[in-house]
């Protein structure tokens, strides 16, 4: 699907049942009640903290009262804490169906509630611990996705992250369970959106196209979902961020659906590895610590030979990279890398700050995640390290 294709009409996909280009308040009702199997379910309803001051968070929520609702705002990253916290709640409301509305934080969090919510004491402890194995499925209420942002792909996955700032750590929540029932894309929940918010979404987004391309998981149809999401963005990323209309809305939003869906399948790599200390250490946005190395980590990519770690060769990776350099309609890796830089450096985001005194650090921990494991070509601290000193020296030169 290109994108002349997704503006001329809504578009129904599955697994997630994913609905888009509506709008959400009209279809709530009926979404709800699908996926309860009930024509009275309970709802909560997990939402960010601006959500009141949307201009479409009253109909939404017009639409949804009809059924026992009850709200709970999730502020922040999710930690074990907070999870918790939103799964006793979840508990005590007795929900039958679970509605986020937000970014990808309010997404993992409410997917996170909603697994441990079959938990009889939730606690961060049990939280930690589910992280560790895995999420159960029985008795877990459906989840239903409206993503206010794009990019994160968190309605498309069954994963949460979850932060463990004791332990310095990223968590991940994993289990089928997670998966959303059904995700629908309403651009119109865009609107509002701050312009740092959008350009460091739109770098998650080619971040997660591009891993879920060269990943050694990655199967024909993650590479397709990939450059797709490329091909939806290319023009996209050569306009200004803010005030978009509802056609970029649509490109945006769909984008980051397809990417989601790439690594749901082929899981993501070492920029997404490296990203986590990044926002802990030093407090990036996830999609613009994800977007900083992706630059270099393609040129890195880009010349596996010997080195390559997916067992279907060098030749497979190489091929997947060509895939969406042309899907992003430009004739180079060098090309694209620039592009994806023009984005990571875009005056929209804050500066960046300097990681080169702490490239070594950041390094070994992205080596401690599995993510890196799923990166085609082999990397090492050394590696890693002089690829993190190489990003910074580019955007101090710039």
């Amino acid at each position: 699907m290109d994108a002349a294709d997704f503006r001329r009409s809504s578009v129904l996909l599955d697994s997630p049942r994913t609905i888009v280009g509506v709008r959400a308040a009209e279809v709530a009702a009926e979404v709800v009640a699908a996926a309860a199997g009930t024509v009275a379910p309970r709802v909560i309803v997990i939402a960010g903290s601006g959500f009141a001051l949307r201009s479409w968070a009253e109909p939404l929520l017009a639409a949804l009262r009809s059924f026992p609702l009850h709200i709970v705002i999730q502020s922040g990253l999710p930690t074990p804490e907070s999870v918790a916290l939103l799964a006793r709640e979840v508990r005590a409301h007795r929900a039958d169906v679970v509605v986020t509305v937000g970014g990808g934080s309010v997404m993992d969090a409410g997917k996170a509630a909603a697994a441990l919510s079959i938990s009889s004491d939730p606690s961060p402890e049990s939280v930690v611990r589910t992280c560790e194995e895995s999420a159960g499925t029985e008795g877990v209420p459906p989840i239903i996705a409206l993503p206010t942002t794009p990019g994160t792909g968190a309605e498309a996955t069954p994963f949460a992250t979850i932060w463990h700032r004791d332990q310095g750590r990223k968590l991940s929540l994993r289990g089928s369970a997670l998966l959303p029932v059904t995700a629908v894309l309403d651009p119109d929940l865009l609107i509002g959106l701050p312009e740092a918010h959008l350009v460091s979404c739109l770098l998650d987004t080619l971040a997660q196209g591009l891993e879920g391309a060269w990943s050694i998981r990655a199967d024909e149809q993650s590479e397709w979902l990939g450059a797709t999401a490329w091909a939806l963005l290319a023009e996209l990323l050569d306009q200004r961020h803010d005030g978009l209309g509802s056609a970029e809305r649509h490109a945006a939003l769909l984008a980051g659906h397809l990417a989601g869906r790439a690594i749901a399948i082929a899981g993501t790599t070492v920029c997404h590895a490296m990203s986590y200390s990044l926002t802990l250490r030093h407090g990036l946005s996830h999609g613009h610590a994800c977007g900083l190395t992706l630059a270099s980590v393609l040129r890195y990519n880009a010349l596996v030979d010997d080195d390559c770690t997916d067992p279907r060769g060098a030749l497979r990776v190489r091929s997947a990279i060509t895939r969406v350099v042309q899907a992003a309609g430009v004739d180079s890796v060098e090309a694209l890398a620039r592009k994806i830089e023009a984005l990571a450096w875009s005056p929209a985001l804050p500066p960046a700050p300097d990681i080169r005194p702490d490239a070594t650090r950041i390094a070994t921990d992205a080596l401690a995640y599995d993510r890196a494991g799923n990166n085609p070509r082999r990397v090492n601290v050394a590696a890693l390290t002089r690829l993190l000193a190489g990003t910074a020296e580019r955007d101090y030169a710039r």
